[in-house]
């Protein structure tokens, strides 16, 4: 088993919060910034683009070569009010005609390849310069000569720009990541009170208050499943510690009869001489009350077993018939000493464990002999029902009261109280029923009327049902 450590859910919480900020505010930030890079690239194209145009222009109003070479002042006018643009003009031998640049033996007739189209921005990295954005065209002149004009967009001041800006969104992040962690700190630690009252709630319930329950009302209702699966358990474990007290003192008081049987007549035996026989007499009484103690012990154990899942099933397709007829031979002599038979029908096909089956089915026909009226009938049922095999077994006699019917299968729980001393009725047999049927996952039924008691017990019809 992996050893986890503990952690905070408030800090969890916390850390999802900046983290999530952090990342959508990266992603808003690298959005701006390409969109700003996009924008400032295209505004670099679009002067460079229209003033290749211009120089175009001047150039066709020169007339010639030599005109350009001998008034380079008009180009250099236009470009004293944008810094960072570069000019190149150049006859059909490329050979300068106007150079405009303040970075001197910088050269921008290199620019001009046929790798790009003409009066088309790109990037490029002139010897000098460094990154910018080029573009060149040529034109034929009045006098038919050709002159190629380049012009260059230095991109230092763009990507001055641009860190500048990528700076100011990574402090943005970071800001508006650690105050988000914050704010969502606060809301989480108020969102999580309702949990920390919920605890304080859990926490103050002890076995002296079991009655108690969460109060859910007005709080979130995301934690409403919570404290209902709380209560539930709560209930439970109230009903079983119930049931454990009830059992402690039902299980002292049927242990302490037959040692108290056993002691008396100990004491009353040899409170003077006695004959062989009255000796042999005690023996047999006191042997019979340890057998009762016996027996109830081993119901209790196996009781145990069976609460805590340890009993392990060797389940087989039964012959409900078969079994049922043979669980009546070994009961006939019974059922003859009380004037009462028994009658098997059905053939059903079950699959259960078939020890437990047969001592499940015996204590019910055990407990049916002894609730039977003289000359009536026991009868033995098994048939199939909606995805069950069916076993039922019904005797004629008083009917169970109503008020019994929802205790009768609960442990030392016993609905005559004149036979609570009885050494034969130890108040188990029903409560094993109801366990061994468990095991099975499937269920135990009573039900009562003048017309006689029917208890039914409903088998899955196959291990995986």
């Amino acid at each position: 088993m992996t050893n986890r450590r503990p952690y905070s859910l408030l800090g969890r919480l916390t850390l999802a919060f900046a983290v999530v900020a952090a990342l959508v505010f990266a992603l808003t930030g690298a959005y701006l910034y390409r969109s700003l890079s996009a924008e400032l690239q295209r505004r670099d194209d679009i002067e460079i683009s229209g003033k290749l145009s211009q120089f175009l222009q001047i150039a066709r109003s020169s007339g010639s070569t030599q005109a350009i070479r001998a008034n380079p002042a008009v180009f250099h006018e236009v470009l004293l009010s944008h810094p960072g643009v570069y000019l190149g003009v150049y006859d059909g031998q490329n050979s300068p005609l106007v150079e405009h640049t303040d970075k001197p033996g910088v050269a921008l007739k290199a620019i001009i390849t046929d790798q790009y189209p003409s009066r088309t921005p790109y990037a490029c990295s002139p010897e000098g310069i460094g990154p910018s954005r080029c573009t060149f065209a040529e034109e034929r002149l009045p006098s038919g000569e050709t002159v190629r004009v380049s012009l260059v967009r230095s991109a230092t001041d763009r990507h001055s720009l641009l860190d500048s800006y990528r700076i100011d969104i990574w402090f943005a992040t970071a800001a508006g990541a650690l105050l988000v962690a914050a704010l969502g700190y606060a809301v989480a630690r108020r969102g999580l009170q309702p949990v920390e009252c919920l605890g304080r709630q859990t926490s103050s319930i002890e076995a002296h208050n079991l009655s108690e329950r969460l109060d859910i009302a007005g709080g979130p209702v995301e934690l409403r499943e919570l404290a209902l699966s709380v209560n539930r358990m709560l209930d439970r474990l109230e009903r079983a510690f119930v049931r454990l007290s009830q059992f402690s003192s039902d299980l002292a008081h049927d242990m302490r009869t037959p040692l108290a049987n056993v002691i008396s007549s100990s004491q009353v035996t040899l409170s003077r001489p006695r004959t062989r026989e009255e000796y042999e007499t005690l023996i047999d009484s006191n042997v019979e009350e340890c057998e009762r103690l016996q027996r109830m012990i081993e119901n209790m154990l196996f009781l145990a077993r069976t609460d805590n899942a340890r009993q392990h099933l060797k389940f087989s397709s039964l012959d409900a018939a078969s079994e049922l007829g043979r669980l009546a031979s070994y009961f006939q002599s019974i059922a003859d000493d009380k004037s009462v038979t028994i009658v098997v029908k059905g053939n059903a096909q079950i699959s259960a464990d078939a020890t437990l089956f047969r001592r499940a089915i015996g204590n019910l026909i055990s407990n049916a002999l002894d609730h039977a009226s003289a000359g009536s009938t026991v009868m033995l049922a098994s048939f199939h029902s909606s995805g069950h095999a069916i076993v039922e077994v019904t005797n004629q006699g008083r009917p169970i009261p109503p008020e019994h019917m929802d205790r009768i299968f609960e442990r030392f729980y016993r609905i005559d109280t004149s036979r609570h001393g009885s050494s034969k009725n130890a108040g188990l047999g029903l409560a094993i029923v109801k366990s061994i049927m468990e095991l099975h996952r499937g269920a135990a039924g009573v039900r009562s009327s003048e017309l006689g008691t029917t208890f039914t017990l409903r088998f899955p019809q196959s291990r995986a049902a």
